[in-house]
């Protein structure tokens, strides 16, 4: 745990460094992060992917058992088969829902050959038994994807979470043990886009004790 002594801020042993950019306001990045899909065709340094990666290994995850693992894919002929994948798996989805179909709302392909590309994944074998057999290990591999945003916007870039696949032939591609649960790809890279976002009020998401109305299904 961190902790702050004579008002300087102490790190556990083995936690990354600070950087100036872990200074900016956390309700700040939180509410001004957004989904950016449209990248520059500009190099991030390899010590800022790393960076991205290291918010991702220090997400928690239940009992600390660390079901989560990623692929920074890098090779040009890999993200290639991604992109022609990610056309692929829309084209699958606008079958049955014409919003994924071309001129659709959700008909963009997203970019993965431009911008940084995080596979994540999850091992099933290390997550909790709950007597309500939830996965905790994609709960984990959640927070993770999470991490990576904030941190990643923190840095300056845009990014987004790509959960749009055909599961198993990104596991095929990108060599994924068969029973492990692929959640998607995380991209992020030097915006090429703005975007504003508006959320809910508060009180239509947030209640005190319970939730109100009779009891419905």
């Amino acid at each position: 745990m961190n902790k702050t002594e004579g008002g300087r801020r102490r790190f556990a042993p083995g936690a990354p460094a600070p950087s100036p950019a872990m200074d900016r306001d956390l309700g700040e990045l939180i509410r001004s992060r957004r989904a950016i899909r449209k990248f520059a065709a500009r190099a991030v340094p390899e010590a800022d992917v790393r960076e991205v990666l290291e918010a991702a290994r220090w997400a928690p995850s239940p009992a600390n058992l660390q079901p989560a693992r990623f692929i920074w894919v890098r090779d040009g002929e890999l993200k290639s088969e991604l992109q022609e994948l990610a056309r692929e798996s829309k084209a699958m989805s606008a079958h049955w829902d014409a919003s994924f179909a071309p001129g659709g709302s959700n008909a963009t392909v997203n970019d993965v050959r431009t911008p940084e590309v995080i596979a994540v994944c999850a091992d099933p074998a290390k997550s909790l038994t709950n007597v309500n057999d939830e996965n905790g290990y994609e709960w984990a591999a959640a927070m993770s994807i999470y991490a990576m945003w904030l941190r990643a916007h923190s840095l300056g870039y845009g990014g987004v979470f790509v959960q749009h696949w055909l599961p198993d032939h990104a596991k095929r591609i990108l060599n994924i043990p068969r029973l492990w649960r692929f959640l998607g790809t995380f991209t992020f890279g030097h915006p090429a886009e703005q975007k504003e976002q508006t959320r809910l009020p508060f009180d239509e998401v947030v209640f005190v004790d319970r939730f109100p109305g009779a009891p419905r299904p």
